[in-house]
């Protein structure tokens, strides 16, 4: 059976990335928070859970985000810049372990929108270290 480990954090960077689409151009800011460690053996899992924040530069009322978000069709992203990647640094029995948290998909829905009027996100992530 695999442990729960305890660990120190060092840092974390949070991710930014500006997304340009057909209708509008959005900041999407990804913190990464770490929430357990597991170590069997000698290989280590980490568990991340991802907050994510979006901005946009033409706000606008509209249903709210909801599971059904997923029935719509996601906007076409013409261009996506990475200008932060997310990582993690954190320290387990004197070693030192660089977590980066890579984004594999971003999916906009524009049709529905969050309580600040940014559209709906979802951003899909796997852990590197």
């Amino acid at each position: 059976m695999s442990e729960v480990l305890n660990y120190t954090l060092q840092e974390i960077h949070e991710g930014k990335y500006k997304i340009e689409t057909d209708e509008e151009n959005l900041e999407l800011i990804l913190h990464p928070v770490l929430l357990k460690v597991f170590k069997k053996d000698d290989k280590y899992s980490f568990v991340v859970q991802n907050i994510i924040s979006v901005n946009t530069d033409k706000p606008r009322f509209g249903p709210l985000c909801s599971s059904n978000t997923l029935n719509s069709r996601p906007a076409r992203i013409r261009k996506t810049e990475v200008l932060n990647e997310p990582k993690i640094v954190l320290k387990i029995d004197e070693k030192i372990f660089n977590i980066i948290v890579n984004v594999t998909n971003i999916s906009i829905y524009p049709d529905y929108r969050d309580s600040f009027g940014s559209p709906c996100v979802m951003v899909s992530t796997v852990v590197l270290y």
